[in-house]
């Protein structure tokens, strides 16, 4: 009786094993383009979505294409997954390009909605250029025989694929299903239409779709759950924008600069954080350390002209070195970077016309203030006056006196936070002062509401 228990449940699964197999269905979306964290989001979404008892994996796709390293990651992931997976290049306007066309030709079931295109898979260098005749062979054979491999195994138009690459051929929606084998499996509107065209169980030519061997399950009718990016994630990738990384070294240096001279500890905190940003956002980038420093030595240049008499020269070497640091940034082949990355001109453009305002300002404030009588001098009203430490002075810091804020040194050792301190003198704008006794503090330091 039990054997007999035994065999009547195994049929039962055997003839229903959509229902056997989960209870629900998970889309994830590959959107923009393929770098370690989208790598990171089809991996692990792959692997909860098994976890979590799901029937099978939708991967809607939208993609210029990306990083062949990840590349080679989310196919890995897709191969080896343990539920089935449909790749679906949509919605309407959507593509599957360079990368995404490898991406898209290794899923169990390959589906494209209408007005979409896949293809142009060639590999160039990371500046969108071709790459020398000899490298540009080797690396080309092998993603043709990467992408032949792809198509062959489930049964579609290796030919074109092999096309894809050699000749960065590309083709729209029916022209991929109308081919005799075709690119991709099926056509379909939306969600819902290509899920009844999988649970027919096979291709208008007959090819039956299989997952590891066997029938896919029924799909139709299952709930379907959005797996999005997190938060973290999404901060990631956000990071891996080359205009994000240019912009934050640009804050970075020039934080860490105005550091060095005007002690303050803000501008050198939001300095080396926004640096950190920019390099972790590197990592997924081809970084040129080169077009780095370029960039380094343009805003010390600029800095060195508030301080020394040049008459234009430093500023002129800072804006040269500068515009040809952020070109230079991402330049260089890499070839697991097959996509054009570069600063946006529009962004080094903002970023110089900002910094030669800044300039301008802050020049035309020190000759203002250097053609003025000594005792015209806002600085001059402060002498002799009792303030308060904002922070640490050992010896440079931050004082409050006279109803300002101004940067000091001491002359007589440490005054700690919120000490008195008397104004004996200025360098410049900066204040030299030394403690004061606690009974002249509590006249005339600031009091807090």
């Amino acid at each position: 009786m039990l054997a007999i228990s035994a065999l009547a449940l195994a049929l039962a699964a055997v003839a229903s094993p959509g229902r056997a197999a989960g209870d629900h269905l998970v889309r994830l979306h590959l959107d923009g383009e393929i770098d370690p964290v989208s790598a990171g989001y089809v991996e692990a979404g792959l692997s909860s979505a098994a976890d979590g008892g799901a029937a099978a994996v939708v991967l809607e796709i939208d993609s210029p294409g990306g990083d062949l390293a990840s590349m080679d990651r989310i196919i890995k992931a897709i191969l080896g997954s343990r539920l089935p997976v449909l790749t679906y290049v949509a919605p309407g306007g959507a593509r599957a390009g360079s990368a995404a066309t490898f991406v898209t030709l290794a899923a169990d079931v390959a589906a494209m909605a209408p007005n979409t295109n896949i293809g142009a898979a060639s590999v160039v260098s990371s500046t969108g250029q071709d790459l020398p005749p000899t490298l540009a062979r080797k690396v080309t054979n092998d993603a043709v025989a990467r992408i032949r491999d792809l198509a062959q195994s489930h049964a579609r138009n290796a030919d074109w694929a092999e096309s894809a690459v050699r000749n960065a051929a590309s083709i729209g929606v029916a022209q991929a299903v109308g081919m005799t084998p075709p690119v991709v499996d099926l056509e379909a509107p939306d969600l819902a239409a290509l899920l009844a065209a999988v649970d027919t169980g096979h291709r208008a030519d007959g090819h039956l779709y299989r997952h590891n061997g066997a029938a896919l399950p029924r799909l139709g009718g299952l709930p379907v759950q959005e797996s999005e990016m997190n938060l973290g994630q999404r901060l990631l990738e956000l990071l891996g924008d080359p205009n994000i990384v240019f912009v934050l070294f640009t804050l970075g240096f020039f934080g860490i600069v105005a550091e060095f001279f005007h002690p303050n500890f803000f501008t050198g905190t939001l300095g080396a954080v926004a640096i950190v940003l920019a390099w972790v956002g590197s990592n997924s980038l081809p970084l040129n350390v080169g077009g780095l420093l370029l960039i380094g030595l343009g805003i010390g240049l600029f800095i060195l002209e508030l301080h020394v008499t040049s008459f234009g020269l430093l500023t002129i070497g800072g804006v040269v070195s500068f515009v040809f640091g952020a070109f230079a940034l991402f330049n260089g082949v890499d070839l697991n970077r097959p996509v054009e990355v570069h600063v946006s001109p529009i962004i080094v453009g903002v970023v110089i016309v900002f910094v030669l305002v800044y300039l301008w300002t802050v020049m035309r404030g020190v000759i203002v203030t250097r053609r003025r009588p000594a005792g015209a001098l806002p600085i001059a009203a402060v002498m002799g006056t009792i303030g308060q430490a904002r922070t640490l002075i050992a010896p440079s810091g931050i004082a409050y006196a006279g109803g300002e804020t101004w940067s000091a040194r001491s002359r007589s050792g440490e005054i700690r936070p919120g000490s008195p301190l008397r104004v004996v003198g200025a360098v410049g704008l900066e204040l030299i002062v030394e403690a004061a006794p606690d009974a002249s503090a509590s006249e005339s330091a600031p009091k807090e509401e």
